[in-house]
């Protein structure tokens, strides 16, 4: 009997085949038994080696391990309820925006509150990553979001008024689109702040966030755009552009500086600002300029 008769060439066998062999004949073959083994084992090492050089490439694709993978399980359905608020919000102001195209022709970016399209989906999937960023961003957003009605309170109040009477549908959706972000953001941050996600992110091995920089971060963002406004409406500029549209409207107005800027043309550079001007029957908005 020939060589390769007595020892078949096992490396040419398929797992299936091998299983099969050792179960069969060639296991009950002290030596042929062996070589099957060894083998099958060098098979499960050379797969092995594979899975880890494929996780090291892409660590998302390496399976949970059981205690990771229920604790994931359990972070699941407020990963998914946070998700459904993110999509609801998105399709109100999407909503709210078409709305406004349509009644004043303006035109609104077919990308406009895409973030929130895209956390809401990540979640709904039980991205942990995304959680901790988005928990991260919720804190942030805390001041901006309250001063994005600056316009209650950094303005006159009879134009304040006034804008009420004239568009109260308009004025009011800014209150509740304020309204509406800040009962997201605190949604948010109950629900990826539970006991279940935070074990969850614990144990994918998610570094907790201070939290303490976003708050901080926000507060330094919202105080820059009030000082900002501040300066627009009470500065210098903003001083000179009120007296130049009340000698060309008179004293029957009042006026608000809403916006000053800078302006570079062929014949030299300009202060710009834009005023609103009112009284008891309307608003107009005046644009002005003058050299520097």
């Amino acid at each position: 009997m020939t060589l390769q008769a007595s020892h078949p060439d096992y490396q040419r066998y398929s797992m299936a085949s091998l299983q099969q062999a050792l179960s069969g004949a060639d296991g009950a073959d002290a030596a042929r038994r062996q070589r099957i083994e060894a083998e099958i084992a060098q098979r499960q090492q050379d797969d092995h080696a594979a899975e880890q050089r494929q996780w090291a490439a892409r660590p998302q694709d390496k399976p949970l391990d059981p205690a990771t993978a229920a604790l994931k399980e359990a972070a699941g359905p407020f990963l998914r309820s946070a998700g459904y608020v993110l999509l609801f919000a998105w399709v109100v102001l999407r909503v709210a925006g078409l709305l406004e195209t349509l009644q004043t022709g303006s035109r609104t970016y077919v990308f406009g509150n895409l973030g929130l399209l895209i956390f809401g989906a990540c979640l709904v999937r039980g991205k942990l990553r995304a959680a901790v960023w988005l928990r991260w961003l919720a804190v942030f957003w805390i001041v901006p979001a309250v001063l994005a009605i600056d316009f209650l309170f950094l303005q006159p109040m009879s134009l304040t008024v006034m804008q009420f009477k004239l568009a109260p549908g308009y004025r009011i959706w800014s209150v509740l689109e304020a309204v509406l972000s800040l009962w997201v953001i605190h949604y948010l941050y109950r629900q990826l702040g539970m006991p279940a996600v935070m074990a969850a992110c614990d144990a994918r091995g998610y570094k907790r966030r201070d939290l303490r920089i976003p708050a901080i971060c926000g507060l330094i963002l919202g105080m820059a755009g009030v000082a900002f406004q501040l300066h627009a409406s009470h500065g210098d500029t903003a001083t000179q552009a009120r007296a130049i549209v009340a000698q060309r409207y008179g004293s029957g107005y009042q006026y608000h500086v809403n916006g000053v800027g800078n302006a570079v043309t062929p014949q030299g550079r300009f202060h710009t600002a834009q005023v609103l001007v009112w009284d008891d029957k309307g608003i107009m908005s005046v644009p002005v300029q003058w050299p520097q």
